[in-house]
């Protein structure tokens, strides 16, 4: 890895480690779970090894982001929704704009 990688995926870790600790002692504070989960992706995506470890029946495009197309949702099924937000699409949703 080069310096900046390194650097980059230990600042992940970091916010990794901030995450789980806030689900473990307040598992019910969705705005700063949210507000963590957004801090992170600022430093791009983790390592495609660990999320092909985590998730490996996710596919990925030339730069590493997960495709989400209707294959790459069925990695999220049975997966309950955050409270809040919509549950996953499953590709089969018509969209309405109201």
């Amino acid at each position: 890895l080069s310096e900046e990688e390194y650097e980059k995926y230990g600042t992940q870790y970091q916010y990794f480690q901030r995450i789980v600790r806030v689900y473990e002692t307040e598992p019910d504070n969705f705005p700063r779970l949210m507000e963590l989960m957004q801090d992170i992706q600022e430093f791009g995506q983790p390592p495609v090894d660990i999320i092909k470890e985590l998730a490996p029946e996710l596919n990925f495009d030339d730069e590493g982001v997960p495709i989400m197309d209707a294959a790459g949702m069925s990695a999220m099924e049975g997966m309950p929704a955050m409270p809040g937000m919509m549950p996953p699409f499953t590709g089969n949703e018509q969209c309405a704009i109201m």
